[in-house]
């Protein structure tokens, strides 16, 4: 991966209050930084102007975090309004006024105003995805997860008309975003090197493109390029298959076959399903409608399976819109003289049904298919973990799956989704049946979207691998497997495995590292488990002798309407002390309970407090040099990593957990 030219980089911030604008500009690569004011006392508009003028003509690039949405669209109506000359308190005030409609509106403002003055933009937030619900976060938040010396919140309430000493703190605070915008950009500097060279081989600026927008956009390309400009939008509409139902008898694949009563009579449920509505084939099914499957589901007492599932020799598979998935829960298996565990996946598993069975949303054509091949195999000429691996990958999910039923994408067919996760979860069900009949010893530990873990006898490991080739050739999919020495389950979207060759897989609650938006508090819970399942390390030794104090640190976010407050009791008295949203602290030996206090939910009834950390005391550390071992709550810690490790199978089956 080439590297970027950190120089042509400035990141930049701005701020807006009644009656003061601020603006603060920092050169990437030498640090050199610019702050810019409107305000009743000063009035740099000219100063500003002429800054981004040069920007502009000398083709740099201003680096933000929610910038497209916020800031550009600002600082192009400030450029609107410059003719203008207003003094310094109107022109503020205007800026504000625009800029809090902006925050109501909350759309993309980018567009509203012609751009008297292009500026190349390089917006974090988007380029990360974090504008997508899902993974939304917010720069106080990341500076969280970045481990930040200082997390500094917005000094004063939206709205407020600031006092001039008040407008240097508002400074201070605007230039504290901009160093955190550049620690963010040198974290992105791999995903930003891949979109400069992307957008110089497309001619196409992708700077702000999330990877799955590349991904969607690289198949679009290669989709118009070999069947014409027309073949995915028509007049800036995507073209689309819309379908009235779905006919499950159609979609089922000819290699869909089983040997025992219960998946035969799962299939011909589904064999039988002619909806408009996928989600009464997958829940809320009465007996009636179960047919011969009903005596293979587990009914309510009105006679109703909650959820489409099957048991069979003591595992329940469970079936969706999505995927299949089932575990045993609170368990814990080992690799020992008489027994193996192995856990199998598909390699490429959705990718491959559509390539192998030649699925196509119906208005692209078979050809479609074609170039989805090509792509897959193109994938893999990359090494796993790469940019260009990654790309590609989220490029093939997009196009043969995940913007199948998107309504508002070109790939939309709502009949090709349902027939790759159905025929997905029957022939992994074809796998399991195989295996649990002709293996004896075998139990099944886990079923996920693309594979199954299972423990047997090792005399039985040439039968597991012939059975394997057997399905291969079946379906025409490609296994993968790892054997585990370990495994501790909680539930089938939390646990921890250990493989032959050491390596540690961990899923859920066990995972200490983390994607940017997850919550990143008190990692030194699922390290110490870790450690102790892996390695034997008592808990209480591993947290007293972590020496990471961010490890330790906690986050919350508050929305704005509520309050985040330290409660003291004072007398008879609750006194509250209160604290920035966007909080980090430690359960602390000494220190003050930790609410939020919500609004009302009437006029009748007063505001709501509720207890965060409930029965603990907190001591807050936005400033990291706050945090103190010696006040630190060890007890929490291990109390919370017991929760994650042995002292949940207590009374489980003997020979679980047995780590003596």
């Amino acid at each position: 991966m080439s590297k970027i030219d950190s120089y042509k980089y400035y990141a930049y911030d701005i701020e807006t209050f009644p009656n003061v604008f601020t603006c603060v500009i920092e050169n990437i690569s030498t640090c050199d930084t610019r702050i810019f004011e409107i305000s009743s006392r000063k009035n740099d508009a000219k100063k500003f102007y002429k800054t981004l003028q040069w920007l502009s003509k000398s083709d740099k690039t201003l680096v933000g975090y929610n910038n497209l949405y916020f800031d550009y669209p600002v600082i192009q109506y400030f450029i609107s309004l410059l003719p203008k000359n207003y003094s310094g308190k109107v022109f503020a005030n205007m800026l504000y006024q625009y800029a809090n409609e902006l925050i109501k509106t909350n759309t993309n403002e980018q567009k509203r105003h012609h751009q008297l003055i292009e500026i190349a933009q390089l917006d974090l937030m988007r380029l990360h995805h974090f504008d997508n619900k899902a993974k939304r976060v917010s720069l106080k938040i990341l500076e969280f997860n970045m481990r930040s010396q200082n997390i500094e919140d917005l000094p004063f309430p939206p709205g407020t008309v600031l006092l001039e000493d008040q407008i240097d703190t508002l400074i201070y605070y605007n230039k504290h975003d901009v160093t955190e915008t550049i620690k963010f950009f040198h974290y992105s500097k791999e995903a930003i090197a891949f979109r400069e060279a992307l957008s110089d081989k497309y001619q196409e600026n992708m700077m702000n493109y999330s990877d799955m927008k590349i991904g969607k956009q690289y198949f679009i390309r290669n989709l118009e390029e070999r069947l014409g400009k027309n073949i995915c939008f028509v007049d800036g509409k995507p073209r689309q298959t819309l379908r009235n139902y779905i006919n499950f008898n159609e979609i089922i694949l000819p290699c869909i076959s089983f040997k025992t009563a219960p998946f035969q009579a799962l299939k011909s449920y589904l064999q039988k399903q002619h909806t408009d509505d996928l989600k009464s084939v997958f829940s809320n099914i009465s007996k009636e409608n179960l047919g011969d499957l009903s005596g293979h589901v587990t009914l309510s007492s009105k006679g109703k399976a909650s959820n489409l599932h099957l048991n069979f020799k003591g595992f329940t598979f469970h079936f969706g819109t999505g995927g299949l998935h089932g575990s045993v829960e609170s368990c814990y298996y080992a690799q020992d003289d008489e027994y193996v565990i192995f856990d199998i996946d598909v390699a490429s598993y959705y990718p491959s049904i559509v390539v192998h069975n030649r699925l196509y949303p119906e208005h692209l054509g078979a050809e479609f298919t074609d170039i989805y091949s090509e792509i897959r195999d193109l994938r893999f000429s990359y090494p796993k973990g790469s940019a260009q691996n990654k790309m590609l990958k989220l490029s093939l999910n997009a196009a043969g799956f995940g913007d199948t039923n998107n309504q508002y994408s070109p790939f939309y067919d709502s009949k090709m989704t349902i027939t790759i996760t159905t025929n997905g979860q029957l022939m992994l069900c074809m796998l399991a049946e195989m295996l649990m009949i002709n293996i004896p010893s075998l139990s099944l530990i886990q079923a996920n979207t693309d594979g199954l873990t299972m423990r047997f006898f090792k005399s039985d490991q040439t039968q597991f691998l012939d059975l394997l080739k057997e399905w291969e050739r079946i379906t025409g999919m490609e296994l993968e497997r790892i054997e585990y020495t370990q495994m501790w389950i909680r539930d089938v979207n939390n646990y921890i495995a250990k493989s032959v060759d050491g390596k540690v897989k961990k899923i859920g609650a066990y995972k200490d590292k983390l994607e940017w938006y997850q919550n990143h508090s008190a990692l030194v819970v699922p390290k110490a488990v870790e450690a102790f399942l892996i390695e034997g390390i008592p808990l209480e030794k591993f947290i007293k002798n972590h020496q990471n104090p961010f490890d330790f640190m906690l986050s919350f976010k508050a929305p704005r309407k509520t309050k985040l407050v330290l409660e003291k009791i004072d007398g008879l008295q609750k006194v509250y002390e209160p604290l920035q949203n966007t909080l980090r602290y430690f359960i602390a030996k000494e220190g003050k309970a930790l609410k939020k206090i919500m609004p009302a939910l009437n006029l009748k009834q007063e505001e709501r407090v509720i207890g965060i950390n409930v029965g603990y005391v907190v001591q807050e550390c936005n400033d990291a040099s706050k945090f103190s071992f010696k006040n630190l709550n060890y007890e929490w810690y291990i109390k919370e990593a017991e929760k994650l490790s042995t002292a949940q199978f207590t009374g489980r089956q003997k020979n679980l957990f047995d780590l003596a």
